[in-house]
Order: structure tokens, then sequence, then C-alpha cells
């Protein structure tokens, strides 16, 4: 599931590496590229990363379908954005560990040409299984799943900038990766089409019917699209949270009460879940850095959940709790 993050760890591992601008001409897509440059290809096209410093191979990544989610699939879907669902196939080849796309790994640019950031997007439950995402796949394995952002639209293509962390360094140095190249660009040929009711995710998928982009939209390639086949979806009940009021894992999980105060869904003290009072949800952090003890509760940069533990000042570092 998707959770609150915040920018600390990853923006700093990402410093340098986006930006606004327009968008980079295309050049030989599924080839691995001198570090900084960002190849432009459409969907379907593998993406490959190396160590910048080794030329050693880290990940592949590959972008096959672009839709837009019924805005009713995310809770608290911001004025003027779309609920914006990227579908990505990812391997992680050694002993690196090549982060899913999400609101800090993916941009989008718009017919200006201009980079913009996305923002995190909680699903509701009713749209977990036509959107299902699978966590960053661990070293030598490959995934593929959905990733849901918030954006704004006009959406003539995608950015994304990896994240590749080593996981053979010990949890108490961890070392992230210098990729080559240090972003992609995904073109769109076709707008992202809206889906006003979603399927099951094993469900065969249609091309889009969305019309293309004028001609003037710059320097973008053709390629196809799809998005789900229809079916209904249920609109979904919402209840405003607040101790002791009933909730709904995994779609429930951390939540702001009307105080301010951090609220977790959790089934603790019976047998059905419900929000209940908890110590501040600080955002990302990286696992193995020093923290204080009771502080707060913090994310991975791949959304695990973490916790200071250890056995005193100098021993307390953030921990993933499985």
């Amino acid at each position: 599931m998707q959770r609150h993050l915040a920018p600390v760890a990853v923006l700093a591992v990402l410093a340098g590496v986006t930006g606004c601008g327009s968008v980079d001409s295309p050049t030989t897509p599924a080839a691995t590229s001198a570090a900084g440059s960002a190849p432009t290809s459409g969907l379907g096209t593998p993406f490959a990363f190396t160590d910048a410093s080794t030329g050693a191979k880290v990940g592949t990544i590959t972008f096959t379908e672009v839709a837009l989610a019924p805005a009713d699939c995310v809770t608290d879907l911001g004025a003027g954005r779309v609920a914006l669902a990227v579908r990505a196939q990812i391997e992680s080849i050694g002993t690196s560990r090549l982060s899913r796309p999400d609101q800090w790994l993916l941009s989008t640019v718009d017919r200006a040409g201009i980079t913009q950031r996305t923002e995190h997007a909680i699903l509701t439950d009713a749209c977990f299984d036509a959107f299902t995402y699978s966590a960053s796949p661990k070293p030598g394995t490959t995934v593929e799943g959905w990733s849901v952002v918030q954006a704004l639209p006009e959406i003539v293509a995608l950015q994304f900038v990896p994240l590749v962390q080593d996981e053979s360094a010990p949890m108490n140095a961890p070392r992230f990766v210098t990729p080559a190249p240090a972003k992609v660009t995904i073109a769109l040929a076709t707008a992202p089409a809206p889906v006003t009711a979603l399927a099951p995710a094993a469900a065969t998928t249609t091309p889009s019917a969305a019309a293309p982009f004028p001609a003037t939209t710059p320097e973008l390639a053709p390629e196809s699209t799809t998005t789900a086949v229809p079916t209904t979806v249920p609109t979904p009940k919402k209840t405003t949270p607040a101790v002791g009021v009933a909730c709904t894992p995994p779609g429930d999980d951390y939540a702001t009460a009307a105080d301010g105060s951090t609220l977790k869904c959790t089934k603790a003290g019976g047998p059905s879940a419900k929000w209940v009072q908890s110590v501040p949800l600080l955002g990302t952090r990286t696992p193995g850095a020093p923290c204080e003890v009771g502080s707060g509760v913090a994310t991975s940069p791949d959304g695990e959940e973490m916790f200071c533990l250890g056995e005193g000042p100098d021993t307390n570092v953030w921990t993933v709790v499985n």
C-alpha cells in the first residue's frame, strides 16, 4: 500500500538530478547512457541502468501503461489535480535494489515542456484490486505493478529518476548507487485516458481511445498506451478519522485527527480495526540512520514502516519492521 512520505532522505539522494525545464530530445531507447543524460522513448521500452562508478548493471525499468484513475479512487485529491496511474515492470540486478516509481521519483511534463512534481496519493479500498502495486524488487528479482500519484493535467511525458540501493552494504552504513543515466523520459503519444470504471488486476487491457496530442507537442515520438477493461466500481463511504472510529486496513493506515494529532488504523485491543492515537508520522528516513527513541514512526524510501530501535543513544537506528 502507499503511505504518507516526507522528502527528507529521498530528496537528499535526488538533489541535482530533477528540476523544471523542457522535455529532453529523443535519443536511442533502451540503451545505457552516460550519467546525467536523459534518454527518451515511449511505453514498452526497457531502460537499463548501470552503476556510474563501475559500469555494472543495476536494474531495468519498463513503463507499460499510463491512465487516469477515477477521482474517487484517491482520498483528498488536490484541487486541479488528477489521479495518475502508472504501470511498470522493474528488475533489480546483482546486489542492487531499484525503487519503484513514486511521488519522489516520478514527475510529469506538460504541454509547455515544464517538468512538474507529482504528489502522494492514498488509494481507497475499492480501487486496490484494480491498481495493485509491488514493492521494489529484491536483488535478482523482477516485479510489475501500478503506482498512483496526484499530478497536474495536460501530461505529454513522464520523467523517472532512479533510486538504487546497494543491499550488500551493512544496515548501519547504507549505500546508494549513483545510476547512469540519472533520469529517463517516457514520451506519451496520447493523453492518459480517463478510466471511468475499473477491472480486476488480471483483466486483459485494450488500446486507449484518447485523442492524439496536437502536432505542436514538442519532441515526442508516437507510442501506444492501454487502459483497463471497464467494470463497475462502488462508491466508498468515507468517515472522518477519530479515536475509536472504525477503519479498514490496508486502505486506512495513518491519518490526522481534527486536533492535528496522528492516528493509526489498527486491530490492537480488539477484533475490529479502529483509529487509535499514534506517535507522530515523521516521513521518510534512511534505514540504519541514527534516531531518538520515542520521536515517532517513519518510512523507508520504499515505503516500509520503521521504528527507532536500539540499546542506547549511540546505537538507536531506524529499523524496518516486517
